[in-house]
């Protein structure tokens, strides 16, 4: 996977500063949420889990700190709204909502809960779950959510992550599958899986990245005050394009420049100008940290813009690919196609025919 890493501007900005510089990165309100997460919570589930999946997806859903729902929506659901679901330390949670079509959303997440609970879930959740993968939306198992995904046989032939203290019952349930540890998360043909904790905060901010940018993801884990380990012991930085994940001053520098200049000529012999490299010098650097040229860089981040544009505002792909600087809408529908794998057409009629019904679920 590319690293895409957004940096924050040099120097000693006071907090709230840094969080208005990611705010002013964005040129206008979506028309609805990029990012749309339904949850199942099984009983006596971790609410570090819980927390760690929501905190982040509400930190990059607004501007500031107002929680609003309008980049990433989430969704807590049962097959019984009105009752609570005891979490593993006591505190119960009351969900939003019955289950509703699956359709509405981008990944359906179930947060496992103690070994010994793992039977007195709803039936209705796992049939949920297994209507959700009929219809193709992404499944995501987190803490025990593994062992739930496992039972009801989305894992076959797959590899699950794990958190080390569950690895012997994982083995010992489950003999003929394979799991890992030491990761945030493990993703394979349209299943995730993520041992928990704060692993979830890894797993949520690269979600957030892939439907709303690396501005969003870099907002989420500053504002969670998530520590800069690029030696991969914590969070996954680097897979949440963080800001802190890019040590070298000069290119925060060339990346922020970038960032800020997406519809504006930048070549990387003036970009190197800027911060005081020779051209040789900046490639080096860009490879070395997200494997990618500069002139690579600057195209992907404007394909990422682009992508934004044609879900969030009523352009034409000919307006996207001018505004941006592609030559003609030729060019930039095959760099389109080869960075997404789908025409810019096709990415604006699925997000338009995957609008939700609000239709309910009948468990």
């Amino acid at each position: 996977m590319k690293k895409n890493n957004i940096a924050l501007p040099p120097g000693g900005k006071a907090d709230r500063d840094i969080i208005t510089a990611i705010d002013a990165n964005q040129t206008a309100m979506p028309l609805r949420p990029q990012l749309n997460v339904g949850i199942v919570l099984w009983p006596e589930f971790p609410l570090l889990a819980l927390a760690g999946l929501t905190d982040a997806l509400r930190h990059a859903a607004d501007m500031g700190d107002d929680s609003q729902k309008i980049r990433c929506s989430w969704r807590l659901m049962s097959a019984t709204p009105e009752q609570p679901v005891l979490s593993s330390s006591g505190m119960a949670m009351m969900p939003d909502s019955a289950f509703v079509t699956p359709e509405q959303f981008d990944y359906i997440v179930v947060i496992g809960g103690l070994l010994r609970s793992m039977a007195k879930a709803d039936p209705a959740a796992r049939r949920y779950l297994h209507l959700a993968h009929q219809r193709n939306i992404p499944l995501v198992g987190v803490c025990t959510g593994s062992f739930v995904l496992a039972q009801e046989g989305f894992l076959q032939g797959l590899t699950a992550a794990v958190h080390p203290w569950h690895l012997n019952d994982f083995k010992t349930q489950f003999p003929l599958l394979t799991a890992r540890t030491g990761v945030d998360f493990h993703e394979e043909k349209g299943i995730l899986t993520c041992p928990g904790g704060i692993s979830t905060i890894g797993l949520a901010t690269e979600l957030i990245r892939r439907h709303c940018g690396p501005d969003r993801a870099t907002k989420a884990i500053f504002q969670m005050s998530v520590p800069n380990r690029i030696d991969g012991t914590s969070v996954a930085v680097s897979r949440a394009i963080g800001f802190t994940h890019v040590s070298d001053s000069r290119l925060r520098k060339a990346v922020f420049l970038i960032e800020k200049g997406l519809v504006k000529p930048i070549s990387t012999q003036w970009l190197a100008a800027e911060v005081n490299l020779s051209p040789r010098q900046l490639t080096r650097l860009f490879n070395a940290e997200f494997s990618q040229s500069p002139g690579e860089f600057i195209r992907s981040a404007r394909l990422r813009y682009a992508h934004w544009l044609l879900i969030n505002s009523g352009e034409s792909v000919t307006e996207i690919a001018l505004r941006l600087g592609f030559s003609d809408c030729a060019h930039f529908i095959r760099m389109f196609s080869r960075e997404f794998g789908c025409t810019p057409g096709d990415c604006r009629n699925t997000r338009i025919n995957a609008a939700p019904s609000g239709a309910a679920f009948d468990g």
